[in-house]
């Protein structure tokens, strides 16, 4: 998974079809970016231990004129559906993210969240080496998300956190609901879906 995230960071070298949303897993989860983002159909990646997929701005990746958003790249990391699948806490994320340094850890609404102090830079070119991680489950699928940005601009802040939350929210609204029960995480997983970058 580590190897596909990074692989997937990249700016395209060529203006990519930006889509509006794509399903994985036969639809059960729905990925959609939020309003001015848009999905790069170049990054899409589906496998046997994991699906993924890049969001930027729709100006970015189709070379046309849009709304201005801040300049943000934005990805999904889908695991398998799980048997035993729970939502997981921002204190076991900061866990499976060492020795990484995590300034913020919080448990929302359906969302863990953790500010990683260092690591934006290495999965971004040029990116600032502080990024915002977040964890939640659909319809038995563990979800990572990540946001990154430019260095010293806003998305290493709150904004990263908003605009976080903020596809998390599309996510949900997106994928169907309650497809399978959720139950407890395995341990294991969680470092599959949340890698250390530093």
């Amino acid at each position: 998974m580590l190897m596909m995230l990074a692989g997937c960071l990249e700016a395209p070298a060529s203006k990519s079809q930006a889509l509006n949303r794509v399903a994985f897993y036969d639809g059960d989860v729905v990925v959609e970016g939020p309003r001015g983002y848009c999905v790069d159909a170049a990054s899409l990646r589906r496998g046997l231990t994991g699906s993924f997929a890049l969001i930027a701005s729709c100006e970015s990746l189709t070379g046309r004129a849009g709304i201005y958003v801040e300049a943000a790249v934005m990805t999904v990391s889908v695991l398998p559906r799980g048997q035993n699948v729970q939502h997981p806490d921002a204190q076991a994320m900061a866990r499976a993210l060492a020795p990484a340094e995590v300034r913020v850890a919080e448990d929302g609404d359906g969302i863990s969240l953790v500010q990683v102090m260092q690591g934006g830079e290495k999965m971004l070119p040029g990116g600032d080496p502080v990024h915002w991680r977040a964890g939640m489950v659909i319809n038995g699928h563990m979800v990572g998300l990540a946001i990154y940005g430019p260095a010293g601009r806003a998305v290493a802040g709150q904004e990263g956190r908003v605009l976080l939350q903020d596809l998390a929210e599309m996510l949900r609204e997106a994928s169907p609901e309650d497809v399978v029960a959720r139950q407890s995480m395995h341990p294991d997983l969680m470092s599959g879906l949340f890698p250390v970058s530093n």
